[in-house]
């Protein structure tokens, strides 16, 4: 099993620690030292013999106990290799490596919560480690704890900046909390360290097309396919990249390369649809749409986009199915209820719809289109109060997301120019950022990295700190947290 090896490559030595001569009888202690030995030549049948030989002779061997489960894992028992290391935590609860190899391989095998709790154990007998803190910032990641797996991610690259997928874990990690500045330098870090790695690379170049980098994304898919022409993946993101930069023509003949050599690929299938209907292709986009429904029905995505399709073209009812088939997937889809409650609306369903837009209010109260429905509809039914209320919180999100378009543009035109040097130019248009949208940390962040390149040292820290007191998982560049 190639986890275990990783994690006992990690600590050369270290999982066999020279035990106390009184511990154990003599013949143990040889057995065992003949295991490692073999385990270091690769010999994992012989070395779990030796190890279980060990046990033979001191049944309360606890490192002999660990090294068999590692044997055992290299050797594809898993099951055998964590109940192996759960014996040995039993028998000596001070032995990391039977925490540390138990919590990495329950990871392995997808049991969570189980490795969370071996691996907070292990993290707590030698915070130093970084493989045990980089594992337990993976699993408290796939948890949905990010803020804490970028604790210890971090942790895990401070005690050995080398571990480039704990560069990439973390970059993940930080895109989940939409630091798209901080994801691209993680995923740069893991590059510089694996040259040759295509999934940094990719992952690289999603987090680039979300910056609005689309030629630098466009060149990183592609220079992936040049390599492994097999990634799909990556070709499937070169579509998502032309299709983000507007090339149309581009991105529907890569969705469709994409479904010709995968055509079991639903979510190619939703994004050439999404593709064909911005071309007002309606009969191509709704075609690629149901087979996208057909090949996972689980997809609210495709649902409800082959919704919005059926209504441009004139078909109210079966529109409203195929919305409430996205809703049934995913209830949260506050789109969908606001879409829903648009066709409601169009057939004269008051009720039905005011509580369409009820819920998509609920569900994201910065809709404005949503306040602005719910007014209308409330004012029709002789909610005056009601309809003022809507309609004047509706006012307010609509200049508030007029602010915040402006920033975003702003934000952009100063980040290109202080990546092409143009540091006063660039502190103009982040200013003006900051002005229009000041809850917005990125504006922040590139505004104090602008100031400190000319100087303002001062009005930089100030800067950086509002952008960490907004999103306090950011980082200073050169400042240690």
């Amino acid at each position: 099993m190639l986890l275990l090896a990783c994690a006992g490559a990690a600590r050369p030595g270290r999982a066999w620690g020279q035990p106390k001569p009184a511990a154990v009888a003599g013949d143990a202690t040889q057995l065992f030292a003949r295991g490692v030995e073999l385990e270091q030549h690769g010999n994992w049948s012989g070395a779990a013999a030796a190890f279980e030989a060990a046990l033979e002779q001191a049944p309360e061997m606890a490192r002999a106990c660990d090294r068999l489960g590692f044997a055992l894992g290299q050797l594809g028992r898993t099951a055998d290799a964590i109940a192996r290391f759960r014996q040995a935590a039993t028998m000596s609860p001070q032995l990391f490596d039977a925490h540390y190899h138990l919590g990495a391989t329950l990871w392995w095998t997808r049991d969570l919560d189980g490795a969370l709790a071996a691996l907070q154990r292990a993290v707590a007998l030698d915070p130093r480690h970084a493989e045990a803190q980089y594992y337990l910032g993976v699993v408290l990641r796939e948890r949905g704890d990010t803020l804490g797996a970028v604790d210890h991610l971090r942790t895990a690259i401070r005690l050995n900046a080398a571990i480039a997928r704990a560069h990439m874990q973390l970059g993940v990690a930080l895109q989940t909390l939409e630091d798209l500045d901080g994801a691209e330098a993680s995923f740069r870090r893991a590059r510089a360290l694996d040259p040759d790695s295509d999934d940094v690379a990719n992952s690289l170049g999603l987090v680039q097309m979300h910056l609005g980098q689309g030629e630098a994304a466009i060149a990183a898919f592609t220079a992936i396919l040049a390599r492994h022409p097999d990634y799909e993946a990556a070709r499937h993101n070169l579509g998502t990249a032309y299709l983000h930069k507007g090339d149309l023509a581009r991105a529907v003949e890569v969705f469709r390369d994409v479904t010709q050599r995968n055509p079991r690929n639903a979510e190619a299938f939703y994004n050439l649809g999404t593709a064909l209907k911005q071309q007002d292709d309606f009969a191509g986009a709704e075609a690629a749409l149901r087979r996208a429904t057909e090949l996972d029905p689980a997809l609210p995505e495709a649902h409800f986009t082959l919704a919005v399709v059926l209504w441009q073209t004139g078909r109210a009812d079966p529109a409203a199915a195929a919305l409430r088939a996205a809703i049934t997937q995913k209830d949260e889809y506050a789109e969908a209820h606001y879409m829903l409650g648009t066709i409601l609306r169009q057939q004269g369903a008051a009720a039905d719809a005011i509580a369409a837009f009820r819920r998509t209010i609920a569900l994201d109260p910065r809709s404005a289109e949503a306040h602005l429905s719910l007014g209308q509809m409330l004012e029709r039914s002789g909610d005056t109060a009601g309809a003022s209320a809507a309609l004047a919180e509706a006012g307010r999100l609509n200049a508030r997301k007029a602010n915040e378009q402006a920033a975003a543009f702003a934000l952009s035109r100063g980040t290109d120019k202080l990546r092409q040097g143009e540091v006063r130019a660039a502190i103009v248009e982040l200013k003006d950022a900051v002005r229009l949208a000041p809850q917005l940390a990125r504006a922040h962040y590139q505004l104090a990295l602008a100031l400190r390149r000319q100087g303002a040292q001062a009005d930089a820290r100030a800067h950086f700190a509002e952008a960490q007191r907004l999103a306090p998982w950011i980082e200073i560049p050169g400042v240690a947290r």
